[in-house]
């Protein structure tokens, strides 16, 4: 249980990234256009690399404040002096991933909006660690498949929550 409370503790700021362009999604920024529409669908836009760096940063400094959960559960310092950069690489490395899977779900034929289960839950999760272990450094293999099974869970309840809040234009 413990091996998981840390991979998840670790990964909340990509976690946090994920959602916040559909966060977004309602607000008009300059940066609202379309990375690729004929390789991503429309609504992969610019704006999310933005946000998802600000809610990495955010959601890490944020766990700073808890260094009771730092000491026992953390797998990076939360004091060091680069913490920013390791919530800006987590948080762009989750929305990369998001739109890396994008491209892949449109060259099967899966329509923007559609469901694509496994796809849709673990994108973030690779490319939130993909991109992260070079600099913060490799959590292993336990965690990173507990990490992928509890997102299996949380992520499409998640997903729903915010389609019942009007957050979100479909469930899943």
């Amino acid at each position: 249980m413990e091996t998981l409370v840390e991979a998840l503790w670790f990964f909340l700021p990509g976690f946090i990234a994920n959602q916040c362009p559909g966060l977004m999604a309602k607000l008009n920024t300059p940066l609202r256009i379309p990375v690729s529409e004929r390789w991503l669908g429309r609504n992969k836009t610019w704006d999310s690399y933005c946000v998802g760096a600000c809610g990495g940063i955010a959601t890490i400094y944020f766990q700073r404040l808890f260094p009771a959960i730092d000491r026992d559960l953390a797998l990076i310092d939360y004091m060091r002096d680069d913490l920013a950069i390791v919530g800006i690489l987590m948080g762009v490395g989750a929305i990369l991933g998001d739109h890396i899977k994008s491209f892949f779900k449109r060259q099967m034929g899966i329509r923007p909006g559609e469901s694509w289960w496994p796809f849709d839950q673990l994108d973030f999760v690779a490319g939130g660690l993909i991109v992260v272990t070079p600099y913060a450094g490799w959590i292993g293999w336990e965690r990173t498949v507990l990490l992928a099974a509890i997102m299996l869970l949380v992520h499409p309840v998640g997903n729903w929550l915010g389609y019942k809040a009007g957050l979100r234009k479909v469930p899943w």
